[in-house]
C-alpha cells in the first residue's frame, strides 16, 4: 500500500565530517585520517578578537562624554571600589562649584 523507503545505512559506513576548525591528516598506513587544529584559523581569529577589543576600547574613550583626566579618574576609583554614591555627588557638586567660580571671575573680569 505504501512505498517504504530503503532501510538507512549503518552508521559506520556513512563518512564523518572533520570537526570545525581542523584539517584532515593523512596516514601512510591506510587507517581513516586524523584531525589536527588548524592553528592558522586559530591564531588569525585570536588576533582578531585582540585587535577588535583595542579598537573598542579606543573608540570608547575617544566618544566618551567627559574630558581624558575625569574618565581616568572615574576609571580609576571603579577599581579601587570608591563607587559610593554620596561621593559622586560630592565630587559633582564641587565640579558645579569650580565652573561657577571661573564663570563668576570671567563676567567680574569682563566688567
Amino acid at each position: 500500500m505504501f512505498n517504504t523507503p530503503s532501510p538507512p545505512k549503518p552508521a559506520a559506513s556513512i563518512p564523518k565530517a572533520p570537526p570545525p576548525g581542523s584539517v584532515p591528516q593523512p596516514k601512510s598506513d591506510g587507517l581513516p585520517h586524523e584531525t589536527v587544529p588548524d592553528w592558522n584559523n586559530i591564531g588569525l581569529f585570536t588576533a582578531g578578537v585582540a585587535v577588535g577589543a583595542v579598537l573598542g576600547a579606543v573608540v570608547a574613550l575617544l566618544v566618551a562624554p567627559a574630558s581624558g583626566d575625569e574618565t581616568r579618574h572615574r576609571i580609576g576609583r571603579r577599581f579601587r571600589g570608591g563607587d559610593d554614591v554620596w561621593d559622586e555627588l560630592a565630587e559633582e557638586l564641587e565640579l558645579a562649584a569650580a565652573e561657577r567660580e571661573e564663570e563668576a571671575t570671567k563676567i567680574t573680569a569682563d566688567a
